[in-house]
């Protein structure tokens, strides 16, 4: 692990619950094990089903308990149906990671999906974690406009649900996690091919192991980190042209909130929250 978060302190998981879209392969995988590490009982969800439950053994093998469900992000009714099937199985969960696909669909509406499902529960009973992953890479890439346009999307979707989370004084936290460049297999899947432009189809995504971006995630989690971009180590350089690199954009993490009293009673937190942004935008956005 990266000495930036070398000396943040650990949140106990031991026991705790995970619940890990794309769990599959790659980053989600890598996430998958290190919850495991930690101690945490796991599902895992993909719409890969042999990947999957390769994924499974590698995870239990770790002698923790684990499920897997074969779920499409896309399909609200599977999520629902991940989040009875890790609740009545394994526990409530207490760290959730929307875990975006390669399709554009899919990178949006599974984390859409993933907070509305799972985001409810977790303030009723004020605890857990949400990671939400975007693609960082395509920020201002050129020939990627869609994928830009899906990214800011789950930026802006993060950090108004941080922000208003923040503001009820709900003991959830956020973090949005902005990969740079990572050795993944999304460069070579069909649907990433046949989704971004021919100047986008070679570029190397990746020069951090997803072992490595897992790793800094827990770190950004264990230290509450709302806005986090994984960076390499020292040991590492990842190719690419040379030249100054753009700042990255603003966000809730950089800000000093106010937090007013908790509220309570019929107006308290879960009905707070029904009307709040995992609900009320979504809707708009599915009502289009």
């Amino acid at each position: 692990m990266s000495d930036r978060f070398a000396m943040e302190p650990r949140t106990d998981l031991t026991g705790k619950v995970a619940v890990i879209s794309g769990a599959a392969h790659d980053i989600g995988l890598a996430l998958a094990l290190h919850a495991a590490d930690r101690g945490m009982m796991v599902a895992l969800a993909d719409e890969n089903e042999y990947l999957l439950a390769a994924a499974l053994e590698q995870v239990k093998a770790k002698d923790v308990e684990a499920i897997a469900v074969h779920s499409d992000l896309l399909d609200f009714a599977a999520l629902c149906e991940l989040a009875r099937r890790s609740a009545a199985e394994l526990g409530p969960p207490w760290l959730v990671c929307n875990n975006p696909g390669v399709s554009i669909e899919v990178t949006l509406w599974g984390v859409i999906n993933g907070v509305q499902v799972f985001a409810p529960d977790m303030v009723e009973r004020d605890g857990g974690h949400i990671v939400n992953i975007a693609a960082a890479e395509v920020l201002g890439i050129r020939g990627a406009a869609p994928d830009v346009a899906i990214t800011h999307a789950i930026v802006g979707l993060s950090e108004s649900l941080y922000r208003e989370l923040d503001s009820m004084g709900s003991r959830v936290g956020v973090t949005l996690v902005c990969p740079e460049l990572g050795k993944t297999n999304i460069a070579s899947a069909p649907e990433y091919q046949n989704s971004v432009a021919p100047s986008m189809r070679y570029v190397p995504l990746n020069c951090l192991p997803p072992e490595e971006v897992a790793d800094q995630i827990f770190a950004a989690v264990d230290a509450r980190s709302f806005w986090f971009r994984p960076h390499m180590s020292s040991r590492m350089k990842c190719p690419g042209p040379a030249g100054p690199r753009r700042p990255g954009p603003h966000s809730a993490a950089s800000s000093q909130i106010q937090r007013p009293p908790k509220q309570s009673g019929a107006h308290g937190a879960e009905e707070y929250w029904r009307f709040g942004v995992a609900n009320h935008v979504t809707h708009l956005w599915k009502s289009q």
